[in-house]
């Protein structure tokens, strides 16, 4: 008898803002640490890179500069934040129901 693998194929999306949150969560990380995290003590960059961490929660499009943001802050390779966004995107256009909470 032979079994036939089974693919994880499901009819719902979750937007990369909800993974975040519940790694922010999981952890005890606020926005503000992540950005300066990022930044330093560069007050002005710490400004552009809280603004996109919140675009992110905001479930904006996540772009290469939202990943290296939080790829710094969360030391979560970029391209994992990238893989979840087009993973999102492509469910959307497929007609998946987006199940992230809001």
């Amino acid at each position: 008898m032979t079994t036939e693998p089974h693919e994880f194929r499901p009819d719902w999306c979750i937007a990369p803002a909800e993974h975040l949150r519940e790694w922010m969560e999981d952890n005890g990380v606020k926005p503000r640490l992540i950005a300066a995290i990022w930044s330093g003590r560069d007050e002005e960059r710490k400004t552009a890179a809280l603004a996109l961490v919140q675009e992110v929660l905001d479930r904006e499009p996540l772009t290469e500069a939202h990943a290296a943001v939080l790829a710094r802050g969360t030391f979560i390779p970029a391209r994992f934040w990238l893989g979840l966004e087009h993973n999102y995107r492509a469910g959307l256009a497929a007609g998946l129901k987006d199940m992230t909470d809001d």
